[in-house]
């Protein structure tokens, strides 16, 4: 983009759709649903932090990183291993 260049307003995309080879539509989602599907994405993988175990404490889905600042190094990494509720932490 070159420095003098308008920015499109983002209004101006409120609908993004894709086709196929043949112009017939196969996809359309607002522009500001793919925004926030791709927030969702990035913040799910950001390990989860504070101090002491997240066991019965920090409620996540499962696969979810969470690291303890307070703890020794080798142990402080956990992972969400089952249910969505705050139980079901593993140690790494």
């Amino acid at each position: 983009m070159a420095i003098n260049e308008k920015i499109i307003p983002i209004e101006r995309f409120s609908t993004i759709t894709a086709q196929d080879q043949f112009g017939n539509t196969v996809m359309s989602f607002r522009f500001a649903d793919f925004i926030e599907a791709l927030t969702a994405q990035v913040n799910q993988n950001i390990p989860l932090s504070g101090t002491g175990t997240p066991e019965a404490s920090v409620t996540a889905e499962p696969y979810r990183l969470y690291l303890d600042t307070a703890a020794a190094a080798g142990s402080n990494l956990y992972i969400k291993k089952a249910g969505s509720g705050d139980t079901g932490w593993q140690l790494t």
